[in-house]
């Protein structure tokens, strides 16, 4: 959990009690989609000619399930408060223990599902847009 997941710099554990969920890496290491190819359909030929050469990603939108613990009820409200401070920033630049090199660049869009399971246990549906899959390199 510490160490595990970096929200704009900050580990998410340490600052917000922020961790992953089991599906969280796996929505993040999905491949982007490709544009959609040049297509040419015409009469005068069989079938349909598509160039694939210098095919380009595409925008991609995922869902990112997270969970914000605290010890005590007080510490979860300050905590909610402060992360969902950060959401408003709009960019969250997302990094995991699990690939050193690599730095999701995400915008946020919503939270389609919160839900307090107990006292200081909280689970969050983030949905996320990454404009640019290609940019993901440390600078």
């Amino acid at each position: 959990m510490k160490g595990e997941l970096y929200i704009n710099g900050r580990d998410a554990y340490d600052t917000w009690g922020i961790s992953m969920t089991d599906t969280s890496l796996s929505a993040l290491m999905t491949p982007a989609p490709n544009k959609e190819y040049i297509e040419n359909s015409s009469r005068l030929e069989h079938g349909k000619r598509v160039i694939t050469d210098n095919a380009k990603v595409g925008e991609r939108s995922l869902s990112l399930e997270i969970h914000l613990t605290a010890p005590t009820k007080d510490l979860f409200f300050e905590r909610y408060l402060s992360f969902c401070e950060e959401l408003k920033k709009g960019l969250l630049e997302i990094k995991t223990s699990y690939q050193k090199d690599v730095v999701y660049r995400m915008i946020y869009k919503s939270c389609s599902q919160f839900s307090q399971f107990m006292q200081g246990i909280g689970k969050f549906t983030l949905k996320l847009e990454e404009p640019n899959p290609e940019n993901r390199n440390l600078q």
